[in-house]
């Protein structure tokens, strides 16, 4: 009960994954102007039971983005395999009526070019077709956890003299986000 009264007099509070992140972070606040008296660094349970926000890209989303599909044949191609398999078994039945007197010389091309149109065209439709989506994301089916709260001092929590100045608190939040740190959003409401 003590520590969710004393982490709610900060303006600002981030936890971070390991103690050298904070570290890190702190020391990017000191060195762009914060003051000893602004910047605290506490240990992991200070924060209680914060309520933390996924920074980035809306996670809910992601699925949207991240799916892949086939495109369907393409006509122009099916048409090109259907007329290319027409010729072909066309001239292959004409040049096999001068070989086998057997097969009848109108009948037997028509034949010929009808079954290599329907071939062509099969072989159109069942190509596969280019996959769309895969814009070389990494599938990263697993969650973000909330940031650990266990070891040492991997809570940064700022103070402002003065709270009202927003460009300072607004540079503050970017140092704390860009050095990987999750920002308890029940702080400083």
């Amino acid at each position: 009960m003590q520590q969710q009264q004393q982490h709610a007099n900060y303006d600002l509070l981030a936890v971070f994954t390991d103690e050298t992140k904070a570290d890190a972070a702190a020391a990017k606040l000191r060195k762009e102007g914060f003051n000893e008296d602004e910047v605290h660094q506490m240990e992991a349970g200070a924060t209680a039971t914060g309520q933390f926000r996924e920074h980035g890209p809306n996670q809910t989303r992601q699925e949207f983005f991240l799916q892949t599909k086939r495109t369907g044949p393409n006509p122009l191609v099916v048409a090109l395999l259907a007329l290319l398999g027409g010729l072909l078994l066309g001239g292959i039945t004409f040049a096999a009526t001068f070989a086998l007197p057997i097969i009848p010389e109108p009948t037997g091309v028509i034949i010929g070019v009808v079954v290599g149109l329907l071939l062509g065209g099969l072989i159109g439709l069942l190509r596969r077709g280019r996959v769309q989506g895969a814009i070389g994301q990494e599938r990263l089916r697993t969650p973000t956890p909330p940031p650990s709260t266990q070891g040492g001092r991997t809570v940064v929590a700022l103070r402002f003299s003065d709270p009202d100045n927003i460009s300072r608190k607004s540079r503050a939040r970017a140092i704390l986000l860009n050095n990987q740190g999750k920002i308890d959003r029940s702080v400083g409401q």
